[in-house]
């Protein structure tokens, strides 16, 4: 097998007719689902012309997750495992399998099965026809209405927000050229937001529509206090105008001050009337006490984030891999 840096693609040239593929799954607590994932995936390949390696990265679980990778890679020569410290996030454990990875194309995907891997073949179609980039849209979510309406704003405010071009729906399901791959690894940033990171490099992409599956197994790992921690990292990261928007605010705060004074002093002296002071007062506090307040908040955001970089800590920590990936990441878990 060849180091990735050795199979990267030249721009305008043909796909490899067998190609490798490597499909990277974060895995979190989710025994229940390893054995269906490796046996899905096997499945979809034996009616592909392409080899495939399986890339489960173990973000630190507490169950029987990584006892069950090692069984099932016992028996499936295509399985590899990363398995973390501890539990580092969803967006670490996606980088690390990408950092890893050997393939002409790289797939991501969860590991609860709601994302299936029967449209594999689609995106690896797409990706032979010429896109570098071929991601998914979910087409609903049913049942999780507010969750829907929450998710499209969201996105609609990262795009505005940005300027990167983040589609709505759009989810950590995609398949990725190795070049756009190997661009991917050079991105070193502490807080990672693929979802932002891909659209930002470019590329040719195409978006494909899919029916998200209920979960095979295990819980929902993205609880409303990390969705939060995760839209704000996606802001954040791509993105200054939420410092602007301290200015914006100061000008306007000043705009209204200077006409509510000049209101005031117009009152006093072309009228026997006295604009009461203590009602006048306390907005005025409010309003300058809370334009303070966000912009001490805004501005801690980007400070807690160069904290974050300028301590140059690994993003993670790996415990334990398969030995077929020990010469891969160049010490990416290490940078």
């Amino acid at each position: 097998m060849q180091h990735a840096d050795q199979r990267s693609s030249i721009p305008g040239q043909e796909r490899p007719v067998s190609p490798l593929i490597s499909i990277v799954v974060p895995v979190f607590n989710e025994e229940a689902c390893v054995d269906e994932m490796a046996t899905r995936v096997r499945a979809v390949f034996s009616d592909i012309d392409a080899d495939y390696e399986l890339i489960f990265v173990n973000d630190g679980s507490s169950d029987a997750t990584l006892q069950r990778i090692v069984a099932v890679g016992e028996t499936d020569a295509a399985v590899r495992y990363i398995s973390f410290s501890r539990n580092f996030g969803h967006q670490y454990a996606l980088a690390a399998g990408i950092d890893h990875a050997f393939g002409d194309a790289v797939v991501t995907l969860d590991g609860d099965l709601q994302h299936p891997p029967e449209l594999i073949p689609d995106l690896i179609a797409h990706w032979r026809g010429g896109d570098d980039v071929v991601y998914t849209i979910r087409e609903s979510n049913a049942g999780h209405a507010l969750k829907e309406v929450v998710s499209k704003l969201f996105y609609w405010s990262m795009r505005k927000l940005t300027g990167v071009q983040v589609p709505t729906g759009g989810a950590d399901f995609r398949l990725i050229d190795r070049r756009v791959a190997d661009y991917l690894r050079q991105c070193r940033e502490h807080a990672v937001f693929v979802r932002g990171l891909i659209p930002w490099l470019g590329f040719p992409n195409k978006g494909i529509r899919y029916h998200a599956h209920e979960r095979f197994g295990g819980e929902t790992k993205y609880l409303p206090s990390r969705m939060i921690s995760f839209a704000l990292d996606g802001v954040f990261s791509f993105s200054t105008v939420p410092l602007r928007l301290i200015s914006i605010m100061g000008a306007v705060t000043i705009a209204l001050g200077f006409v509510y004074g000049t209101y005031s002093v117009l009152i006093r002296l072309f009228t026997d009337q006295a604009v009461s002071g203590w009602t006048s007062l306390v907005i005025v506090v409010l309003v300058f006490s809370g334009t303070q307040l966000i912009s001490l908040g805004i501005l801690s955001e980007y400070i807690g984030r160069i904290y974050d970089e300028v301590k140059h800590r690994p993003r993670y920590v790996i415990a334990a891999k398969s030995e077929q990936l020990d010469n891969d990441a160049d010490g990416s878990e290490n940078s």
